[in-house]
């Protein structure tokens, strides 16, 4: 995955712009429609958590949304790129926009990753790794109230195709209270989860 050079920016919606723009211009045109579903979806969300956060171009896709959560919470396993740049502009702006935000920096299977609150929406953008992706869905889809969307569910490099996705549908198909409700299948997709 593309470092995308951002020393530049100054606010949290630059700089949402602008890694947008790089990572679409590095890896193809909707490598980040992901971002769009989660910023569909959180109409319907005051809460969200990711794994697997990188420099942040998700959480900020979700910061400077229409609909921003009250509650985010952050987890990677080294937050280093996050706190590069996205945390010293994300601090005041999550403030000001009434956003309480949490930063995990552990494992996505460690159980110092795991909320002590329901989360209305989850998004698994971690080690893309049926395995690891069936221990995180273990640990932490029982208190999510609403969605679970996980990326590169179609394409990612080192993986057989679909690998994610059929990780996704073997979960809701194991009498589970979840459903697969929209997959995006162009560039490396995006597979979005509802509880039914």
């Amino acid at each position: 995955m593309l470092t995308a050079e951002l020393k530049h920016v100054k606010t949290v919606d630059e700089f949402y712009t602008e890694i947008r723009s790089q990572q679409e211009e590095h890896h193809g045109k909707d490598y980040c429609a992901m971002h769009d579903a989660i910023r569909k979806y959180m109409k319907d969300c005051k809460s969200y958590k990711e794994l697997g956060t990188h420099q942040g171009g998700s959480a900020a896709s979700v910061m400077t949304g229409e609909h921003k959560p009250e509650y985010m919470e952050l987890v990677d396993i080294n937050h280093e790129k996050y706190r590069w740049k996205l945390k010293s502009l994300a601090q005041p702006y999550c403030k000001k926009n009434g956003i309480e935000l949490v930063v995990r920096e552990a494992d996505s299977t460690a159980l110092n990753s795991i909320s002590d609150r329901d989360i209305d929406m989850l998004v698994i953008d971690s080690l893309h790794q049926r395995q690891h992706m069936e221990k995180e869905l273990a640990m932490h889809a029982g208190y999510i109230k609403k969605y679970i969307i996980a990326h590169d569910t179609t394409i990612c490099q080192d993986r057989p195709k679909d690998a994610l996705y059929r990780c996704l549908s073997d979960f809701c198909d194991n009498g589970t209270t979840w459903k697969i409700i929209e997959r995006g299948t162009t560039n490396v997709g995006y597979t979005v989860l509802k509880r039914s």
